[in-house]
């Protein structure tokens, strides 16, 4: 997908996204969103190693500023209201809308408002339009505050927030299929992939020497059980977690074959339903936060190494307890 713009252009009515003395249209929110975040998101990259503070303190402005502008315009390219925060005011439903309405003057765009940093990424979830985000990812709007409120950086905490950050732009990239020389420049391209890969393979390493691990625990449990009841025990064992989040299913574990669960948070309720003589049937959709295997004790314990180990990391399930709303009378 390809993010429209048709440049920018001197201020009118159909034209309220003020960006110095030009202005963007309603149509190309996404666009401008795209862009700002791409630059955030190339000087976090080019200042991030600098041993000047200043220069920290801008890397740390737009680590978590790329991430969240590139958040929105994923949205916006969606639809500009899925920026709409809560509570809702007429004035920000209006502009995001791109809507009128006489007698009511046209919203300031510096004044709306719009979702935090967090509400975004839990929307892109819900739409299937995010890669992979950890809870310990969170570090890269902290660093962005910090510089901005209080004028702090850690360099140590700059430096690990590079990886999530890395990882959130290219999935933006590749979502508008944007060559990555020409997203990162030529001078940053090799080390934004560099940074994208060794991410990569330090997840890889680690969830192969867990599996590795557990495949070791299953074999030392099978040389002391019985041989005649061995299957028997271990089938007995599986399908048990001692993690609760808000849904599990069940899962065959990926280093000993019994069956595991897969433990994660709802991200969408009644997203299907199988209609039927005398009934139906709804399911709804986890994200998959976590997986645990009671034989062998394999444990992942995110997003990315359960994406590493080859699991989904979101499962739709037949949901018993989901009873849609009512339709208005």
């Amino acid at each position: 997908m390809k993010t429209p713009s048709r440049g920018y252009g001197e201020g009118s009515e159909h034209a309220g996204w003020p960006f110095g003395d030009s202005f963007r249209s309603h149509d190309d929110l996404a666009a401008h969103l795209h862009q700002v975040g791409q630059r955030h998101a190339r000087r976090a990259l080019k200042l991030y190693t600098s041993t000047d503070q200043f220069e920290m303190l801008d890397a740390a402005f737009s680590v978590g500023s790329a991430v969240e502008l590139l958040a929105k315009s994923l949205l916006a390219s969606v639809s500009p209201t899925l920026l709409l925060s809560e509570p809702l005011d007429v004035g920000s439903i209006l502009k995001f809308s791109g809507a009128k309405a006489p007698g009511f003057g046209r919203p300031d765009a510096v004044t709306v408002k719009s979702i935090d940093a967090g509400k975004c990424i839990d929307r892109l979830k819900q739409l299937k339009m995010s890669p992979p985000w950890l809870a310990t990812d969170k570090a890269v709007f902290w660093l962005r505050n910090g510089s901005a409120h209080m004028g702090v950086v850690d360099q140590n905490t700059l430096r690990s927030a590079m990886r999530p950050m890395v990882r959130f732009a290219e999935f933006v990239r590749e979502h508008y299929d944007h060559p990555s020389d020409r997203w990162w420049g030529p001078e940053l391209d090799e080390l934004a992939r560099g940074i994208a890969q060794a991410e990569a393979t330090q997840w890889d390493e680690i969830v192969q020497a867990k599996i590795a691990a557990a495949k070791l625990r299953l074999k030392e449990l099978q040389q002391s059980l019985p041989a005649f009841s061995t299957e028997t025990i271990l089938k007995s064992m599986s399908g048990r977690s001692h993690t609760s989040v808000e849904h599990d299913e069940d899962q065959d574990c990926p280093a000993c074959g019994y069956t595991g669960k897969a433990i994660g948070v709802i991200l969408e309720y009644g997203v299907d339903a199988d209609h039927y003589d005398g009934g139906v049937t709804y399911y709804s959709r986890m994200g998959v936060t976590h997986f645990e295997c009671s034989v062998c004790n394999l444990e992942l314990t995110d997003e990315l190494e359960v994406s590493a180990a080859g699991l989904p990391t979101e499962i739709d399930y037949v949901d018993e307890d989901y009873e849609p709303a009512p339709w208005p009378e």
